[in-house]
């Protein structure tokens, strides 16, 4: 097992595209980390260039305590996972998974021992004599990882390993990969699209926008506490709501308030602005205001007191266990550069429904709230979950100077 390291790296393709730029991150030894972000962002372009299949422009990637910048893919102690499988047809599942061990000549009772091993943890065991297009979607990626996992290698390499299977298979696939992580203790470098896969197998998880590292944290702190409109947007699903308000003073107690519209204003409590100190330079300037899904209920069954803001349900999503509700609001929608490629990425709707007049606030209301498209709701506010941005340098707002 090794560290793996990024130091300063850029790559750059020959057309002038810049893939990378400037990333410098750390792979403890031991750790899964993973790498997330939109399409585009550079993700698999730097787990290649630790595999040595990309060629580095510039910078170092180290591996251990060697620096492999000019180290062959072949003597980097390596193993991938990709996305496709890559099994060969016409083998076993058994001679799959021991092809690489055989062309490094490694002892024939060796290589039984790894498969027989490395089969026993994945529960492929039984499946050792088929061909690959005898098994399913599932068992084909058990396999891929069965044959990363004989090599004993240094750091596993995984690129979205997950996507080509369905719904289902894929959280249990994570749980497992997750597990057989923790139990391997092998350093993990995880590359995917999907902001969920990150949020529940990394132990820190980076994030890319446009080939440049935006954050990297342990999950929840991404959560809690993004540093700029783009990590917010693009972790939690569904995306946290972003309206612009106007902060300001109000009543004898100096309360301080978000006024989004004439008619709309969230009154932030005491405790959030003494959390957020640098929201004091705000007073009588723009922010814009994110709110979490999940910070927003229908007031008819909230037990607080707190904040309220009304609108029109536009759309119901009954899932069972909540129903996710699509409310319009006196506000205007944050359009800029960071939240217009989050919604891009998400979906198209999202994008048109910035561009309205009035934005379209998505709430996870509780199961049992009885609200119907068409119908005027009240909504409570978490306001201990806000968070604030500034409209022009998109950082978050939480120190003062």
């Amino acid at each position: 097992m090794a560290q793996i390291a990024f130091v300063d790296v850029d790559k750059t393709y020959g057309d002038g595209t810049k893939a990378v730029s400037r990333l410098n991150l750390e792979v403890a030894d031991g750790e899964f980390m993973v790498l997330v972000g939109p399409s585009g962002c550079g993700k698999t372009t730097a787990l290649r260039m630790v595999a040595g299949l990309e060629e580095i422009s510039a910078g170092e990637v180290r591996i251990g305590e060697r620096v492999v910048n000019h180290v062959p893919a072949k003597d980097r102690d390596l193993a991938m996972v990709f996305q496709s499988y890559a099994l060969y047809p016409h083998m076993t599942v058994a001679d799959n998974m021991a092809f690489g061990l055989q062309l490094r000549k490694v002892p024939k009772d060796e290589i039984a021992r790894r498969v027989e091993h490395a089969a026993d943890i994945l529960g492929i065991a039984e499946y050792l004599e088929r061909k690959p297009r005898a098994l399913s979607g599932g068992q084909r990626q058990r396999v891929a990882m069965g044959r990363a996992i004989v090599r004993e290698p240094q750091a596993f390499l995984m690129d979205e390993p997950l996507s080509n299977l369905d719904a289902k298979l894929r959280v249990q696939m994570r749980a497992e990969i997750s597990g057989l992580q923790r139990q391997l203790g092998v350093t993990t470098l995880y590359v995917t699209h999907d902001q969920t896969e990150a949020m529940t197998m990394g132990h820190r998880v980076a994030v890319l926008r446009k080939g440049e590292l935006q954050q990297v944290d342990e999950p929840q702190t991404l959560y809690d506490r993004p540093v700029n409109l783009f990590v917010a947007g693009f972790i939690g699903s569904p995306a946290m709501n972003m309206v612009r308000g106007t902060v300001e003073r109000e009543g004898d107690d100096d309360a301080v308030v978000v006024r989004l519209s004439g008619t709309a204003a969230v009154a932030i409590p005491p405790e959030t602005v003494a959390q957020r100190p640098g929201l004091a330079a705000y007073v009588g300037r723009e922010i814009i205001l994110g709110i979490r899904p999940e910070d927003l209920d229908d007031a008819a069954l909230a037990r607080d007191t707190g904040a309220r803001l009304t609108g029109q349900v536009r759309l119901t999503e009954a899932l069972g266990s909540e129903l996710v509700v699509h409310i319009e609001v006196a506000a205007r929608p944050a359009l800029t550069e960071e939240t217009r490629e989050v919604a891009a990425d998400v979906d198209q709707v999202v994008v048109q429904r910035l561009q309205g007049e009035s934005a379209v606030l998505v709430g996870r209301f509780a199961a049992r709230s009885d609200v119907k498209p068409g119908q005027a709701v009240e909504m409570a506010v978490e306001t201990r979950a806000l968070h604030f941005f500034d409209p022009e340098t998109a950082l978050a707002i939480y120190e003062g100077d």
